[in-house]
């Protein structure tokens, strides 16, 4: 296994640009303290390049962006229909013994599961939906979208504190403490439009999250 960092990012709609733009920040960020860093995106984010990639370059970490299911994640459009990367029973075996966090609806349910059945490694996800709320007037900026931020910055956290080598457990209770001091702060100003919103899904995602396999694994 190498101390490598393979991310996807697909983008051909809302939810994806948002991830693409906060996967970017992310891998910019580990180019930059020298980590092998794989990007892929259009046109290269296909299931055959993403297997490809995986048994050539052998990277310890994966962070997928992306749609989900219990069974699947996705990658890209391709020909008008979404390509699934990654499916249960037919090739998760590629995740196995990797650090994986999914930053996709529904695939810490059963995905996830098999990933780290009979096998080390970690896989953080999610068995509820990932969801965000977007402030439309900034679509085309998602990153100055600070509500978008207040859900996509505590997930970037995960990544961001697994490169810095904190352990699978150490990145997610980092991200979960900055998701309730986001609440805090949205307690406060509880009055404003949407912040109620925003408070519930805030929790739900928290509520959702699962960090399955070896807790203590680090990207060492």
């Amino acid at each position: 296994m190498n101390r490598a960092f393979l991310v996807t990012m697909p983008n051909y709609d809302d939810a994806t640009s948002y991830l693409f733009s906060y996967a970017k920040i992310v891998a910019e960020h580990a180019e930059k303290i020298n980590i092998k860093t794989i990007d892929l995106k259009r046109p290269r984010l296909t299931r055959e390049n993403f297997t490809s990639l995986v048994l050539k370059q052998d990277p310890l970490l994966i962070f997928f962006n992306a749609h989900g299911s219990e069974s699947a994640i996705y990658g890209d459009k391709i020909s008008e229909s979404e390509e699934i990367l990654v499916e249960e029973n037919e090739n998760h075996y590629l995740l196995k013994n990797r650090i994986v966090y999914a930053r996709a609806c529904w695939a810490a349910r059963s995905l996830g599961m098999a990933c780290v059945a009979g096998a080390g490694g970690c896989f953080i996800g999610y068995k509820t939906p990932f969801s965000f709320w977007i402030d439309e007037k900034w679509s085309a900026k998602p990153l100055n979208d600070k509500t978008a931020k207040l859900f996509l910055e505590p997930s970037n956290l995960i990544v961001e504190s697994l490169l810095k080598g904190n352990s699978a457990e150490e990145a997610v209770d980092k991200s979960l403490n900055m998701s309730k001091k986001n609440i805090m702060k949205l307690l406060r100003a509880k009055d404003e439009p949407g912040a109620v919103a925003s408070i519930m899904l805030l929790w739900s995602n928290i509520e959702g999250q699962e960090i399955l396999g070896d807790r203590d694994i680090i990207f060492g």
